[in-house]
């Protein structure tokens, strides 16, 4: 899987150590500073950080949801790595709601 940070490649084949040295980076990358790790071309997760902390989405195919929790660094980074792995802890430990986009 491709892992960026604002839309610049950071790893084709990510790693969890790929992913948790961007998720801690995004601060030092400023406020609205997004990360994204892409299965396919339709299928991702996403993240933001903003002053006000994290926000967190996944697409796949035509769905995207997204998870409006309280979310830190460590709750981001475990969000990518179940993604990162296919493990469907990522819809059961998180709280997700339909976007409309």
């Amino acid at each position: 899987m491709e892992l960026s940070v604002n839309e610049e490649i950071v790893a084709r084949d990510a790693t969890e150590d790929d992913i948790e040295r961007t998720i801690r980076g995004l601060r030092s990358h400023g406020d609205d500073s997004f990360a994204i790790l892409t299965l396919f071309e339709n299928s991702f997760i996403q993240t933001v950080f903003s002053d006000d902390g994290f926000g967190l989405e996944y697409k796949k195919d035509d769905d995207l949801f997204g998870c409006y929790d309280e979310l830190n660094d460590d709750v981001v980074i475990k969000a990518f790595v179940y993604y990162l792995n296919r493990d469907e802890r990522l819809k059961t430990e998180y709280t997700w709601e339909p976007v409309e986009y």
